[in-house]
């Protein structure tokens, strides 16, 4: 019931339109970087360097960067749809942290948050991500869009939101993969030690003795980038916590 509840309000959710979007911080960054190579560029010929050794060190140069930047911070959108399977708080933060939207509020305002986000990109099944530092140089608009969230009055929707329940209403093991991706058996025999606390995996366990994770979800979350960031970022809390 709770399910139907949260995807009931998440479509009354206005779109995200204050969030500030990663790819626009990288344009401009770019933008930067290339205005800067082509700067030096033209100061090592003016020392009388050869085009020949220019040309090639401008090429390898912007080559590396493009593919650093594509290859780092492009990641996969959790569509709106899949929002609900997380059902750890600690997970929904941590997705927050990885598009670069505040970390604050109770679960269900992140995953309000959260599926803002997917429906205002739902036109890529990729999305632009930014080190929280690049976007408070580029713009204030995260700071404003979390205290907009702070100063949002007590209304009937957020009331209800709060009422519903946390808790996950079914057996997480039997419940269906991000993206769509189907729970397999092979899959799951193949898992030798849980992805988030490193224990060793019983056969034929479908949970993690040491954490309660699902190994299965965990497992094939973590073959997406932002999935292995979510479970590199989840492992390092609990090191931490230990």
């Amino acid at each position: 019931m709770s399910w139907y509840v949260r995807r009931y309000f998440y479509r009354l959710a206005p779109p995200a339109s204050n969030i500030m979007r990663a790819g626009e911080v990288w344009g401009a960054v770019t933008v930067l970087f290339v205005s800067a190579l082509a700067t030096v560029s033209a100061l090592l010929i003016a020392r009388g360097e050869e085009l020949s050794f220019v040309l090639p060190f401008v090429v390898v140069i912007l080559s590396i960067y493009l593919y650093v930047v594509y290859k780092r911070y492009r990641v996969e959108l959790v569509p709106e749809g899949d929002l609900d399977l997380f059902d750890d708080p600690g997970d929904l933060r941590i997705l927050c942290a990885i598009y670069g939207l505040p970390r604050t509020g109770s679960p269900n305002w992140l995953r309000h948050r959260l599926a803002q986000f997917a429906r205002a990109n739902s036109g890529s099944s990729f999305v632009w991500v930014a080190p929280r530092s690049m976007k408070r140089i580029a713009s204030g608009l995260e700071v404003s869009a979390e205290k907009e969230e702070q100063e949002l009055s007590e209304d009937p929707q957020e009331l209800v939101m709060r009422m519903v329940s946390d808790e996950p209403s079914d057996d997480r093991s039997r419940r269906p993969l991000v993206w769509g991706v189907r729970r397999s058996r092979s899959r799951l025999t193949s898992i030798a030690s849980c992805p988030v606390c490193d224990s060793d995996v019983q056969e034929n366990s479908a949970v993690c003795g040491g954490c309660g994770a699902d190994l299965e979800f965990y497992e094939a979350l973590s073959e997406s980038k932002v999935g292995r960031r979510l479970v590199a970022q989840k492992a390092d809390g609990r090191g931490r916590k230990v």
